[in-house]
């Protein structure tokens, strides 16, 4: 008789502890492919929203500048051969090799201008791309819509009289995200938008002699936007005198899948007269977070395998010692020690494929049917079948070193010790 024959004629007789094997197994199985599915569906939706929300690299005009000392007192430093960066520049952007992996390409011209008998910072931006980037604006009002609409920060909005507070939340602010809700009177068909303490009293602004109108107030972020006044590209280009000029690019990279350093490195050598930076800070903290989401999706499939690895083990051990009169017997009538290691690992080697098979189906389904509550974007699940082979090598793994002491200690019976009970 051969020994894959007893091997399943053991398995046919003991369906029960099979059974019990397989279920414990596809279970273990099912938990670390749902959760790895998952948290990779995850990782690559926060690491796409993380990429989309703000700037990792800044492209500003290439200059050299000459500090000065004389008698050991430092002087004001000279700026020595300063280059423009242009309109144009923008564009040449998106020709890279990677313009794959940008996400917003948002240029704009910076200056100072008296507003109403005030100086106020000006930033000429392209608006669709602008408030891309900046997805963590919130408005009261509208997008800008013509050349001479203006969004204003909301420090620069109170010092020009432009808001008043309100005690009981009139006004409501939309994130840039939404404002296709926003209706002309300025008002919104979003259920759970934040309120505001403050409305817009006026919306009209003269700017260098010209009547421009506010179409939004940018509510208080903290940041150097709270003092500024936007406006469309082109017009406050022509406003500051600097037509075709720009003062910096911000660029949103998707550095997932790549060094954010080889974008920077194509960037620069298309545009040589520029200083291309990204911002370190930035793209660590997103890569941290991709990070810390992989370690614990890893630390958490580890306890599982081991938990699944005990379980074969604690079971393996009982049925040696329930079996040490079938395994003398076998030993009384020639069998080697090689052979009843092998009888046992077939016996093993099937229940863990089998487990393996129903665990991949079992988080697969169980993973369709939780994305809904984990995902905001509607992904959806691909077929990968790296993870069903890698779900059937990974049962097969754990029964067999769960399995190889309790087959050693079982080769190594006594066959008159054993055949005595019969």
């Amino acid at each position: 008789m051969r020994i894959s024959s007893i091997a399943w004629a053991n398995l046919k007789r003991r369906k029960s502890k099979a059974a019990f094997l397989i279920i414990g197994i596809s279970i273990g199985i099912a938990t670390i492919v749902a959760l790895l599915t998952l948290s990779r569906v995850i990782k690559d939706e926060v690491g796409t929203q993380l990429d989309q929300f703000g700037a990792n690299i800044i492209v500003v005009p290439q200059s050299n500048s000459l500090s000065l000392d004389y008698g050991g007192i430092s002087v004001s430093g000279v700026t020595l051969d300063v280059n423009q960066l242009r309109t144009d520049d923008a564009r040449r952007i998106l020709e890279i090799p990677y313009r794959n992996r940008l996400s917003v390409v948002a240029p704009k011209i910076l200056g100072v201008t008296e507003v109403e008998g005030r100086q106020v910072l000006l930033a000429g931006v392209d608006f669709p791309s602008e408030l891309k980037l900046k997805r963590w604006w919130r408005l009261v009002g509208q997008k800008p819509q013509q050349d001479q609409d203006l969004l204003v920060g909301y420090e620069a909005a109170k010092r020009l009289s432009l808001i008043e507070s309100t005690a009981d939340g009139q006004s409501q602010a939309v994130p840039v995200m939404e404002m296709a809700e926003v209706t002309s009177g300025g008002g919104v068909h979003h259920n759970n938008v934040e309120q505001k303490s403050f409305r817009i009293v006026g919306d009209r602004l003269r700017i260098d002699g010209q009547e421009h109108r506010v179409a939004g107030v940018i509510t208080s972020t903290g940041g150097s936007e709270d003092q500024m006044i936007f406006g469309s590209l082109p017009h406050f280009q022509s406003l500051l005198g600097k037509p075709g000029q720009l003062s910096m690019i911000e660029v949103s990279a998707l550095c997932i899948g790549c060094p954010v350093e080889d974008i920077v490195k194509q960037i620069s050598a298309q545009l040589p007269n520029a200083k291309v930076s990204a911002l370190q800070q930035s793209v660590r903290s997103r890569a941290e977070t991709m990070d810390r989401l992989t370690r614990f999706a890893v630390a958490v499939s580890a306890v599982v395998l081991v938990i699944g690895a005990l379980m074969i083990f604690t079971t393996m051990m009982g049925s040696v010692v329930e079996r040490t009169k079938e395994i003398g017997v076998l030993r009384a009538i020639g069998l080697r020690k090689s052979q009843i290691i092998k009888e046992l690992m077939i016996e093993v080697a099937a229940i863990s494929t089998i487990g393996g098979l129903v665990g991949w189906i079992s988080g697969m389904l169980a993973s369709w049917l939780i994305l809904p509550y984990f995902s905001q974007s509607g992904v959806s699940l691909e077929f990968d079948p790296k993870i069903a082979l890698g779900a059937v090598m990974a049962a097969l793994l754990i029964g067999a070193l769960s399995t190889i002491y309790p087959a050693i200690r079982a080769s190594r019976l006594d066959p008159s010790e054993a055949v005595r009970h019969v």
